[in-house]
């Protein structure tokens, strides 16, 4: 594909509802020239001698699309002399769809948000800059951090060490946990599980004693919103993982080990007995508010922060009603672990177009935000406004704390936490983490049960077509055999079920991860 540069911007994409049309500024009108700029030390932020616009595709399902009168970002353009101006209509909502159209048009805006794999693939094509050099001549904040973090490195460059992009970058390791009713256990005198067998008769009890006491066998044991995320949490119990994980440097594929029969084996035997909600696979995403508000839930394994919130939701609908975070039950072989762990580098960030008429002031302006001011206004907000510095911390006012809407949405209403290329800082999701919730995380914390993540792994183009192949077919079949196992339409045939997705092509899948993982653990120990 060939890329050219156009002032006029997609003209070919209106197709699409309010029309995707931007225009790209001229570099004569308003772009400094290419090379390190003021030397201001009045104000270290500068990116530009000169007023300098640049045109930004920018939108994700989480935040929306990117806003030109987002404060944080008219705050941004005051200090860096930069200004960003969004190239997507306010009614797109399929970012996929229109990243393809503007690849397609080969004339790009200056600022691109994608995922890693787009920019992996379209980099070398010449769609964007390399980054590099870039940033050790220009962008000391960036440079430090990535030093400081080979994995976020890894996960933004090619197999070459090319750098494409900057990522998003997550803060914090509690992800999800177990949460049981802690006040049906306190009815029936029972303890906290502390292993599979002990979570077998406590779940047995909540379907069978009515802890509910409504003279109704209505409770339902282990419960969840996610089917997929379900059974992962489930699955562990067993040694069992859906996907693949890394133990010695060596790549497993969960659904053709072992105990993956086993873990299936077990679960279609709960089900059976009626500890795991029967229409799991069905109920969908608001299984938790229902089943909570109904007072029939007994266990799921979710997000600490936002299954932390029923105690105070449902307190006065529910008498005595606690829905409390207890450490995840020891597994078969006696190992307390939870296997999520929240990732750090996202797959996704923003990059320079190779269009771009002034990369250098745009990487110094992508280097703002790794700076101390940078990142608390990504995080944060406005001063004043959203937040305001207590004891060096910045510390949400009420406008955030005790609004009507969620603490993040309030946030992203000033263009914060809307994961363009910056790090979290976790301390922003704290301030409105319940103390349940935060006594969950600080026990899974203290406790050290978290597994290693399966890390972000590059792969060539060669091998990026094999598992496009591969991977739907596996996918389906998994999925497709997993139900019909749990729900006892047809008997665990762990070995049958190995060799069609032997088939299939499991194992190269398995091949291409091995050599995709041994390349990311030398390129981290270089």
């Amino acid at each position: 594909m060939k890329f050219k540069k156009s002032v006029c911007l997609l003209a070919a994409t209106t197709l699409l509802a309010g029309g995707l049309v931007g225009c790209s500024s001229s570099p004569k009108e308003t772009a400094a020239p290419a090379v390190a700029s003021t030397g201001d030390t009045q104000n270290p932020y500068l990116a530009s001698d000169k007023s300098l616009k640049l045109t930004v595709h920018m939108g994700t399902k989480d935040s929306g699309v990117f806003k030109n009168d987002w404060p944080i970002f008219k705050k941004a353009a005051e200090m860096t002399n930069v200004t960003l101006e969004g190239t997507l209509p306010n009614t797109v909502s399929d970012f996929s769809e229109t990243f393809s159209i503007v690849m397609a048009s080969g004339t790009l805006p200056d600022i691109m948000q994608a995922l890693s794999k787009d920019f992996l693939q379209y980099g070398p094509e010449g769609a964007f800059l390399e980054l590099n050099d870039l940033i050790d001549e220009h962008a000391p904040n960036l440079r430090k951090f990535l030093e400081d973090n080979p994995d976020v490195k890894s996960a933004s460059s090619d197999n070459d060490g090319k750098i494409w992009f900057i990522p998003f970058i997550q803060d914090g390791e509690a992800e999800k946990g177990w949460f049981i009713r802690k006040d049906w256990l306190d009815k029936l005198g029972l303890e906290e599980p502390k292993t599979v067998d002990d979570l077998h008769d406590v779940l047995t009890a909540f379907v069978t004693q009515d802890p509910n006491g409504n003279n109704k066998k209505d409770e339902i044991g282990f419960f969840h919103r996610n089917t997929t995320l379900g059974i992962e949490g489930l699955m562990a119990l067993w040694n069992a993982y859906p996907s693949y994980r890394a133990f010695d440097n060596k790549v497993v594929f969960g659904p053709l080990e072992q105990e993956y029969g086993v873990a299936m084996e077990n679960m279609a035997k709960w089900y059976k007995e009626g500890l795991i909600d029967k229409e799991i696979f069905t109920r969908g995403g608001k299984a938790r508010d229902i089943l909570l508000a109904d007072n029939v839930g007994g266990l799921t394994h979710d997000f600490f922060a936002s299954t932390g919130n029923y105690n105070d939701q449902l307190a006065s609908k529910i008498t005595g009603f606690q829905f409390d975070p207890m450490l995840p039950p020891a597994d078969v072989n006696g190992t307390v672990k939870e296997p999520s762990k929240r990732d750090r580098a996202r797959n996704y960030g923003w990059g320079i177009s190779h269009s771009n008429p002034d990369p250098v002031a745009t990487i110094k302006y992508f280097d703002f935000w790794f700076s101390e001011e940078g990142r608390r206004m990504a995080n944060f907000g406005i001063e004043g406004d959203t937040y305001t510095m207590v004891d060096g911390k910045p510390i949400f006012t009420d406008k955030v704390l005790k609004s009507d809407k969620a603490p993040v949405d309030v946030i992203r209403e000033t263009g914060a936490q809307s994961n363009f290329g910056f790090q979290q800082d976790y301390f922003y999701e704290e301030q409105w983490t319940l103390p349940l919730a935060k006594e969950g995380i600080d026990l899974y914390k203290e406790k050290q049960v978290f597994m290693d993540k399966y890390p972000v792994l590059k792969f060539t183009n060669e091998e990026q077509k094999e598992l496009e192949k591969i991977n739907p077919k596996v996918e389906t079949y998994i999925e497709e055999t997993r139900q019909q196992w749990v729900l006892g339409a047809k008997p665990v045939d762990h070995a049958a079920f190995v060799k069609e997705l032997e088939k299939l092509g499991a194992g190269r899948l398995v091949e291409i991860n091995q050599a995709a993982y041994d390349r990311y653990v030398a390129e981290l120990k270089q």
